[in-house]
C-alpha cells in the first residue's frame, strides 16, 4: 500500500476496464453502430452554428451579390457569444459585419441583411495580435 499514490485506493489496482461505447467522438457506439465518418453531417445548405463556419466561406448580401469571404468568425467560444464576421471584401480593407446583420449561416454561405454597396460603411476589421 502506498500513501503517496492517491489513485491506488489502498493498494488495490485501479479499474482498467475501457470506457463504454460512445465515450468520445471517434467511438460512436457498439458493434453495428455507425462510425464517426458515417454520421450525417450538415449539407452545404443546412443551418450551422457560428463556430462551424470556416474562413473562405462566401458572404452574400440581400441583393444576392457576393460581398466577400469570411476572414474570421468573431465571438467568444467559451461563452458561446457570436459578435459578427470579419469579411475580406477583396477590394479594400476587411470589414466587420455585426451579428445582428447576419440572417443565416451554412457551411457554404453566410447571408447578411446588407447590400454589397453598404459594406464599405462598416467598421474596419483589425486583427488582434496574440502571443
Amino acid at each position: 500500500m502506498s500513501i503517496d499514490d492517491p489513485g491506488m485506493k489502498g493498494g488495490i489496482a485501479p479499474d482498467l476496464d475501457p470506457l463504454p461505447p460512445g465515450d468520445d467522438a471517434g467511438n460512436t457506439g457498439a458493434q453495428g453502430e455507425p462510425e464517426a465518418s458515417e454520421l450525417d453531417l450538415p449539407g452545404p445548405d443546412d443551418p450551422v452554428a457560428w463556430t462551424y463556419v470556416e474562413a473562405g466561406t462566401d458572404v452574400v448580401g440581400t441583393d444576392g451579390r457576393r460581398i466577400g469571404v469570411v476572414k474570421a468568425m468573431l465571438g467568444t467560444e467559451a461563452e458561446g457569444i457570436f459578435h459578427g464576421i470579419a469579411v475580406d471584401t477583396g477590394d479594400g480593407p476587411d470589414r466587420v459585419v455585426p451579428a445582428d446583420s447576419v440572417t443565416s449561416l451554412t457551411s457554404s454561405r453566410v447571408s447578411v441583411d446588407l447590400t454589397a454597396d453598404s459594406v464599405a460603411d462598416l467598421e474596419r476589421y483589425e486583427a488582434i495580435e496574440t502571443k
